[in-house]
């Protein structure tokens, strides 16, 4: 009987220890994510200027020219309407907040090499408030610069972009009613 009583003893006192130390245990720290952070105003500025941007501008600007030429006014119509809308869209991205899609659409096929390269695990502009939030300053990684770099800025384009850094965007809501009436 000693031996029972020995053995269902030193049986529960190694399952109390073992669940002990289960309570005790340092819960195991969770993979640092580290986000890459970019002014969504630079970087579609930079690609404004870039060659395949300004090569796609050109052609459609010449395609409405065409149309104009030719009488098509149904076609210059819907030209000139993607013209207008691209200029509104590009306004808002390089004056305000407006997300940078085109711009990053361009980088698509280059963007998980960066994003290697750089050690982040995702991009996200600095104005996007709701997709930083539970992103701590320390895990944000500033991209701005790298992500400008592959649309190839001439110095001029430089140059511009260094005082764009330094000027406060428009808030969108003020910006998208300067566009719609013209003044943007």
């Amino acid at each position: 009987m000693k031996t029972k009583t020995r053995s269902l003893l030193t049986a529960g006192c190694a399952l109390w220890l073992a669940l002990a130390s289960v309570r005790t245990a340092e819960p195991a720290q969770a993979a640092v994510e580290r986000v890459g952070v970019y002014a969504s105003r630079i970087v579609p500025f930079a690609h404004f200027w870039s060659e395949p941007a300004r090569q796609d501008r050109d052609a459609l600007i010449a395609s409405a020219k065409a149309a104009k030429t030719a009488g098509d006014t149904a076609r210059f119509a819907a030209l000139n309407a993607q013209l207008v809308a691209a200029q509104k869209r590009d306004h808002l991205q390089v004056f305000s907040t407006a997300p940078a899609e085109e711009a990053m659409v361009a980088l698509k096929d280059k963007l998980p090499a960066i994003q290697k390269e750089l050690g982040v695990v995702r991009l996200i502009s600095k104005w996007d408030v709701a997709a930083l939030t539970g992103v701590a300053e320390a895990n944000r990684l500033e991209v701005t610069d790298r992500l400008a770099r592959e649309f190839a800025p001439d110095e001029k384009r430089q140059k511009t972009i260094e005082q764009m850094k330094k000027a406060k965007p428009l808030p969108l809501d003020e910006a998208r009613k300067l566009a719609d009436a013209e003044k943007l």
